[in-house]
């Protein structure tokens, strides 16, 4: 069965707690660069990531989640693997 794999990427905005001004109830919101992660959907495919992919361990993978599809066999998963993220400026991002 041929693996089937999507790209996208994920944006998170690094940010401190939103901080009050003085005389309205308005807050402040302080951020402080993006972060930018590759993910990859996998729709289905026949292995799983090692171990040693993940950050920590030798690789690139922050995190992985997969789930076994109702096929005759029970090796066909799907499921998502997060690379880790560069930091980049919130202006930079598209």
């Amino acid at each position: 069965m041929p693996e089937q794999v999507y790209r996208g990427q994920l944006y998170r905005l690094r940010a401190g707690t939103p901080m009050p001004v003085s005389g309205g109830g308005n807050f402040v919101l302080h951020t402080f660069m993006a972060e930018v992660s590759d993910v990859d959907m996998i729709a289905c495919t026949e292995s799983l990531p090692a171990s040693s992919e993940f950050r920590g361990q030798g690789g690139n993978l922050m995190s992985a989640n997969f789930s076994r599809l109702n096929i005759k066999g029970g090796s066909v998963f799907s499921g998502k693997q997060v690379y880790a993220p560069t930091y980049v400026d919130e202006d930079a991002i598209p």
